[in-house]
């Protein structure tokens, strides 16, 4: 089995540029915000568009519930695909999916910028911040069993398979989730800080967290995290610890991590 991943900020297009990347790289089933995909039909899976919060939507992209995980195993047992791809906001995104559903280890990350335009970006990001428009990757028919409230329209993309010469086209559906009429929910920066200094906190070894900075860019944050560690341990070690912690409370509040840069400041000798 190979695993493939794409990747790029939410909104950028990722979903409707799945299909045709999937044939590329010969994969038969495509994972993309809880739902495992085959070809033209959903196997198994939640969708994360059906949340009624954006913090359930990132819960049910990751399969956190162990009933839809396992659900989502089952399906790729018994479908046994030679080819896997898997969407989403960041490298850490996608190798957290693969683990929670036991797929080998990814070989090759595609970036949303390598097979996008800047101006297919952007027009994308628009229709998803002014219309509240989201793709899954399957047809209308599909989407509509479960869902019938939420579709505004299918739409036909076509495609040519590596090694053929006849042109193909598969329907993916044009929704509008759930949460998307709730009005957008934003974060703030100082709730940021205080999430991250309240956990780091409670890391043993860590004295004290200093003042935590976020600079936020178009691709995503990159946060300075000065910390007092307790002297008689492996620094490097409980740097990294804290690193990942970081990184991992931002993005399960969904949001994208340029970097996580943890600086010891002061030692503290108890």
């Amino acid at each position: 089995m190979h695993v493939y991943a794409l990747v790029g900020p939410s909104g950028t297009g990722k979903s409707h540029r799945a299909i045709r990347l999937a044939a590329e790289l010969h994969c038969q089933v495509i994972i993309d915000d809880g739902l495992i995909i085959e070809e033209n039909r959903i196997l198994a899976g939640t969708t994360a568009k059906r949340s009624s919060t954006r913090m359930g939507a990132i819960k049910t992209a990751l399969f956190q519930e162990q009933e839809h995980r396992d659900e989502a195993v089952q399906a790729l047992s018994r479908c046994a695909p030679k080819g896997i791809l898997i969407l989403g906001t960041s490298e850490g995104m996608v190798e957290k999916i693969a683990a929670r559903l036991e797929l080998p280890a990814i070989e090759k990350i595609v970036y949303i910028h390598d097979i996008a335009s800047s101006n297919e970006i952007r027009k994308a990001r628009y229709n998803r911040a002014h219309h509240g428009r989201h793709v899954v990757p399957a047809p209308a028919l599909e989407v509509t069993r479960n869902w019938t409230d939420a579709l505004i329209n299918p739409v036909k993309v076509f495609f040519q398979k590596k090694g053929s010469e006849r042109k193909t086209w598969a329907e993916q559906s044009v929704v509008r989730p759930t949460f998307t009429s709730l009005g957008n929910l934003s974060i703030s920066t100082p709730a940021i800080v205080a999430g991250i200094t309240h956990q780091v906190q409670e890391v043993p070894g860590v004295g004290d967290v200093g003042s935590i900075s976020i600079s936020h860019g178009d691709d995503g944050v990159t946060v300075r995290l000065p910390i007092t560690a307790v002297y008689g341990q492996p620094l490097h070690v409980l740097g990294r610890k804290v690193q990942r912690l970081a990184f991992d409370i931002l993005e399960n509040m969904g949001i994208s991590v340029l970097a996580v840069d943890v600086t010891i400041e002061k030692l503290l000798v108890k």
